[in-house]
């Protein structure tokens, strides 16, 4: 899964600069710099910015060598961020802790209160049997492996406005992985695509968290939010159900290294 979603971060990150491109000339937004940077420029800002490109190598080591497990790298990158403010960039006062400390702490509340909330919605659904009656419905439209792949990441996507996306992967990869296993499908290329789908919800109202999040440290209303987000959304949605039909391009690189 990891090796699948390169290419595919690639295509969406390609899919969101092209989105920002369209955008900005639209609305005529000047470049930020009139002219390419140095060489000199780039490796200040390089050196400037290297303590933060070292920890995805770190957080990735630590996975693959069994240092840290995937809820202790949590921790870590605290431990790191704590280290680095304090005795690389030394901008980490007292003062200043005590005041990120108590915006996290109100941000992180607030998310974890929607998703206890949106816990109990998914819990409805599943005892309402919505999911699998969301599966009958789609196989009773077609059988095609890829439209009903395109089918179950709309499905997926519109579901992740009100129903957080880990409680989406909990309730419906148990009920969609088989179906996509039944008629052919790759569990790679299926896992790639819906994990994209799920995580849109997380920046789409009413109980996006990572939305609530952006808004918060911002200190954006969630209306300009919406409507400044919308050429990023549909981007994203174009390139999932992209992916959909491009089997080969999420599998070469898990092909070549696991084969």
């Amino acid at each position: 899964m990891f090796a699948a979603g390169l290419i595919s971060a690639l295509m969406l990150a390609t899919g969101l600069s092209i989105a920002v491109s369209i955008t900005a000339r639209r609305r005529g937004y000047p470049p930020e710099r009139d002219r390419r940077p140095t060489l000199a420029e780039a490796g200040h800002a390089f050196r400037g910015g290297s303590w933060a490109l070292l920890f995805p190598v770190i957080l990735l080591v630590g996975l693959r060598s069994g240092v840290f497990t995937l809820s202790e790298i949590g921790a870590a990158a605290v431990v790191y961020a704590l280290f680095v403010g304090v005795a690389i960039y030394r901008r980490l006062t007292g003062r200043s802790f005590i005041e990120a400390l108590e915006v996290s702490l109100g941000d992180i509340g607030a998310v974890i209160f929607l998703v206890a909330l949106s816990a109990i919605f998914g819990y409805g659904i599943v005892l309402e049997r919505i999911p699998e009656l969301v599966s009958s419905a789609m196989l009773g439209l077609t059988d095609n492996l890829y439209a009903v792949m395109a089918l179950i990441a709309t499905f997926t996507i519109l579901a992740g406005f009100v129903v957080d996306a880990t409680v989406l992967i909990i309730m419906l990869t148990p009920i969609f992985l088989p179906l996509i296993r039944n008629l052919g499908g790759d569990p790679v290329h299926f896992g790639i695509v819906f994990i994209i789908a799920a995580t849109i919800g997380n920046f789409t109202p009413p109980i996006g968290t990572a939305m609530y999040t952006v808004c918060s440290i911002l200190k954006v209303k969630v209306g300009a939010y919406t409507r400044e987000s919308l050429p990023l959304l549909l981007s994203v949605f174009l390139v999932t159900l992209l992916l959909v039909f491009l089997p080969g391009v999420v599998l070469f690189l898990p092909k070549l290294m696991f084969r």
